[in-house]
């Protein structure tokens, strides 16, 4: 009877002493609150990246790192950070780090790579961005941040093909359609070609081009290998091909145009030379060019200063290959209609004659608002000497609904905003500033500067980097950081005598048990 009443109040006391521990035994926490203070550092760090605070992100995410050196998230937040400042040095170092030391980690190991070939194109580094790319390719194929970025270096590097072949794999992975770009990269491959005088790989990469489709731009490259080949007439109608897709394309076109006539002028007895592009008809992505000299013209006619850009070369061509150009540019018309470009460029190399006041009533009559078309018919009134047509030319500039009628009129402008009112006000109804609207005559206003509130002005984002300058004008963070480290100790419920002399015992336990270091 003794025994079991023991074994009674040994398994009572057992029960007793379990409900106890289960209800005010303290676990170990530490992870818990490391986690809550990371959480609350990395809430900071967005809150001061929303106000372009960097050096608080940057001194935010340090303080994670070096309490977790485990975990690589702020590793690769910290880099990002580094690179988007222009910092990209600390950038490189951190994710060349982050690579070497997670090289047994597949996933973390690519994605360092391509964080790393990042910093090297931002740094103005190329081959070894390039070499990270591949990197990564190598082991991921289908890596699309890589492929992308990988194409726009092989196009920076002009190697056009490698680049068409990664738009090609990238559109089967997406399921869009990337030929055109493939189509223009292909060209500008053979283009490439051309220029090494690596004629047989021009034509395979004009075929290959051809296979997407036939544009102006693969027409005036098709014209470039023509005139490499010496095949003037097949040149010419390589660029007839060219102007018929793309009109527009005529003041740049010309000059090969123009070599082309004169290489059929210098070689008027060959008539052979169609030969030389294999069959042209199966081969159209080979076919005709222009000489070496149409093929200059074509690719290097240099620009003058301020972007302006004349329609016809200064030195004009012979009489008898402007008549040929002019013929050639009238067979183009019939096929796209009227087109001022080539009206234009007609009535420059036209010659002195009597057909001048012809070409000035088409110019007026076909394009009657254009200001160059009044331009160049006044020029043709006033190279003819007839009075009446220099008179008509000059009433259709400057008369009171002329083309240039609005040089003797004017708008108000505010001095200060730039904004344009209708009727003159004391006051200006954008700015509110007195006494600011003045007169703008024969010339263009200025354009609208940008308002800037700010009390110290943004920094200027530098070009091909990421991310915006550090802005000191901006205000500080506002979101909550969350709990400290003596609120999150305290919440909850209040613990009962017992409840704390456990914690107290259990914490003395732990502590005992902790390695000594």
């Amino acid at each position: 009877m003794g025994a079991a009443l023991i074994i009674i109040l040994v398994g009572l006391g057992s029960l007793a002493a379990g409900v106890l521990i289960g209800r005010y035994y303290v676990p170990d926490d530490r992870q818990l609150r490391r986690t809550a203070r990371h959480s609350r550092a990395y809430m900071r760090a967005l809150s001061h990246l929303i106000a372009r605070d960097h050096d608080t992100v940057v001194s935010e995410l340090r303080t994670v790192v070096e309490e977790n050196v485990d975990d690589v998230e702020p590793y690769f937040a910290l880099g990002a950070m580094f690179r988007s400042r222009g910092e990209h040095e600390r950038a490189i170092r951190v994710h060349q780090a982050l690579a070497v030391r997670e090289r047994d980690r597949r996933k973390l190991r690519q994605r360092a790579m391509y964080e790393l070939g990042l910093d090297f194109r931002a740094a103005g580094m190329p081959r070894r961005a390039t070499k990270a790319m591949e990197e990564v390719l190598l082991e991921e194929p289908g890596h699309e941040g890589a492929l992308r970025a990988l194409a726009a270096l092989y196009e920076e590097q002009a190697r056009f093909n490698e680049a068409a072949g990664l738009w090609q794999r990238l559109g089967k992975r997406r399921n869009e359609d990337t030929s055109l770009r493939e189509h223009h990269l292909l060209v500008a491959a053979a283009q490439a070609a051309l220029a090494r005088d690596d004629l047989d790989s021009a034509k395979q990469l004009l075929k290959a081009a051809q296979r997407h489709q036939e544009s102006g731009h693969f027409y005036a490259a098709a014209a470039e290998l023509a005139a490499a080949r010496g095949n003037h007439k097949g040149a010419i109608e390589r660029l007839k091909q060219a102007l018929i897709a793309e009109p527009a394309l005529a003041p740049h076109l010309l000059p090969g145009l123009i070599a082309a006539e004169q290489g059929v002028t210098a070689e008027s007895g060959a008539s052979g030379k169609a030969d030389d592009l294999d069959d042209a008809d199966d081969a159209p992505g080979d076919a005709p060019q222009l000489p070496a000299s149409t093929e200059t013209a074509l690719v290097t006619v240099p620009a003058p200063e301020g972007g302006a850009v004349s329609l016809v070369p200064a030195t004009k061509p012979a009489a008898s290959v402007s008549d040929r150009v002019l013929a050639a540019l009238a067979e183009v018309e019939t096929q796209t209609g009227p087109r001022l470009e080539i009206a234009l460029i007609r009535a420059q190399l036209a010659p002195p004659s009597d057909s001048q006041s012809e070409l000035a009533k088409d110019l007026s009559a076909r394009f009657p608002d254009a200001l160059a078309a009044r331009v160049a018919t006044a020029r043709l009134a006033r190279a003819g000497g007839e009075t009446d047509a220099v008179k008509h030319a000059l009433e259709v500039l400057v008369a009171e609904k002329g083309a240039l009628s609005w040089a003797l009129k004017g708008r108000w402008q505010c001095q200060h905003c730039g904004h344009r009112p209708g009727p003159f006000s004391w006051r200006c109804g954008q700015c509110r500033r007195w006494n600011t609207l003045r007169m703008e005559t024969g010339v263009e206003p200025p354009p609208i500067a940008p308002r800037e509130r700010r009390a110290a002005p943004r920094t200027a984002r530098p070009e091909g980097l990421l991310g915006a300058a550090p802005d000191e004008s901006l205000p500080a963070a506002t979101l909550d950081p969350g709990l400290s480290e003596d609120e999150l100790a305290a919440a909850g419920t209040r613990r009962s005598v017992l409840g704390r002399v456990g914690g107290w015992f259990s914490g003395v336990w732990r502590r005992d048990r902790a390695p000594r270091s």
